[in-house]
């Protein structure tokens, strides 16, 4: 099972594995490494809601210069 995500930065279409792994978290936030990118999720403990971020791998390379995150 996939989903359908676009990049936040360029609006390129990614499909998101339904296997995901954590690779930085903190205070309300918490980061997850797919196959095409990266999606952040937000937690406001004040009003109980989530929201998501999306990147795709391109520009999460280009931003943080994390390569290392992607298995090729």
């Amino acid at each position: 099972m996939s989903i359908k995500y676009f990049c936040d930065n360029c609006g390129k279409e990614m499909v998101l594995n339904k296997h995901l792994y954590e690779v930085d978290s903190g205070a309300g936030w918490v980061a997850f490494m797919h196959d095409q990118g990266i999606e952040t999720a937000w937690y406001d403990k004040t009003s109980d809601e989530r929201t998501y971020g999306h990147q795709c791998k391109s520009c999460h390379i280009k931003e943080q210069g994390e390569e290392n995150y992607y298995d090729e």
